[in-house]
């Protein structure tokens, strides 16, 4: 039961994540043109969260190797 919502947090997580990216895509602007402050506002967000959505998913899949079921 615990694994499930370790890989239900992971993929709101990964929504997020999604969100984020999907909305600095269809802004219409190009990405190439960003300011760095911009590539800097993406990059604290998403990496951390990528970060956090494998760290779930990790520990949904060790959860009954851990005895955590």
């Amino acid at each position: 039961m615990i694994g499930k919502l370790f890989f239900v947090a992971a993929a709101m997580t990964f929504i997020i994540v999604f969100w984020l990216l999907l909305r600095l895509i269809t802004s219409g602007r190009d990405l190439m043109k960003l300011t760095p402050a911009e590539h800097g506002w993406y990059a604290k967000r998403i990496f951390p969260l990528m970060l956090l959505a494998a760290a779930f998913a990790t520990a949904g899949s060790l959860a009954a190797k851990w005895g955590w079921l």
